[in-house]
């Protein structure tokens, strides 16, 4: 089963595997009624386990079903044995192979940074398997094009890369000793990468503790897979509903890019969080609940 934080009792009650087109295993877990209503279905973002969605599955799993899963490589999945296979139809495949193993026919498909890649990619080649979309805080594709600036985006993403490919495992050293330093909590908010006053430690400690374990390579191919990766072409041509959740102060994806997502997608809504940064699922729970919770009476008929 997917990696919990122990900040309170799992929400989720039935876990399983998939099959990867990787070749390895998928680690999901869902939570609420078999006979539910509706399902909704959770991407995470990269170098991310399940952990972000917790405050969703918890909110949401009395009275829907709530799918969580780990992409190759990250969580309780298993390590793929040729990452740089990966891609983002690849990957959409996969969460297809989950909705298989779960017994998921449709759902509303939430996707969390990289997660929007994946569940637009899911919606091009699986419509009929998809009620609704809903994209947090992430975009169409190529996040290295605006991450922080577009120049040094581009050059984070082409650093990342060769060291990660390159010297892998002095990375992986570097990342299992420095996220362990006491400097790192003050830093990460200092930096603006999360709300300092919104977000708290304990729930962002469990990411610093999956990224610390994380397969560098696998971390690495996943983030060139997705800068290869632009489903913009794919935005006009959305006929389902969709919420599109946008953080003010998120560095990783800009707000406007979340408001020209939303422009095009037709018919689409979308929320803003006010001092919310790219970890604005953990910073203002309750006001993204409250409104998916909104989208979901308003557009589908979800009592």
């Amino acid at each position: 089963m997917p990696d919990r934080p122990h900040r309170r009792s799992p929400w989720w009650r039935t876990s399983g595997t998939a099959r990867s087109n990787l070749d390895c295993s998928l680690a999901w877990a869902a939570g609420g009624p078999d006979d539910a209503p509706l399902t909704l279905v959770c991407c995470n973002g990269l170098g991310v386990s399940t952990f972000f969605w917790d405050y969703i599955g918890s909110y949401f799993s009395d009275r829907f079903r709530v799918v969580v899963w780990d992409y190759p490589g990250h969580g309780a999945s298993g390590l793929p044995p040729e990452p740089a296979r990966t891609t983002m139809p690849g990957l959409a495949d996969d969460l297809a192979a989950v909705m298989d193993a779960a017994r998921v026919d449709g759902a509303v498909l939430l996707g969390h940074s990289l997660g929007c890649q994946v569940i637009l990619e899911a919606y091009r080649r699986h419509p009929e398997r998809v009620r609704a979309l809903i994209p947090v805080l992430g975009a169409p594709g190529r996040p290295a094009e605006t991450l922080f600036h577009p120049r040094f985006g581009r050059i984070i993403y082409r650093v990342a890369y060769e060291l990660g490919t390159r010297a892998s495992s002095v990375v992986e050293l570097t990342l299992k000793s420095g996220l362990k330093r006491r400097e790192v909590w003050p830093l990460i908010r200092w930096s603006g990468l999360v709300h300092p006053d919104l977000c708290r430690r304990q729930d962002f400690q469990p990411y610093l503790d999956h990224l610390s374990h994380q397969d560098p390579v696998v971390f690495v191919e996943m983030l060139r897979a997705a800068q290869a990766h632009d489903a913009s072409d794919l935005l006009e041509t959305v006929d389902v509903p969709t919420l599109v959740i946008a953080g003010e102060r998120d560095l990783f994806t800009p707000r406007h890019l979340s408001v020209q997502m939303a422009g095009r997608i037709p018919n689409a809504e979308m929320l803003e969080i006010p001092r919310g940064s790219h970890a604005a699922l953990i910073e203002q729970p309750e006001l993204i609940n409250l409104r998916i919770e909104k989208f979901l009476r308003e557009r589908l008929g979800a009592a």
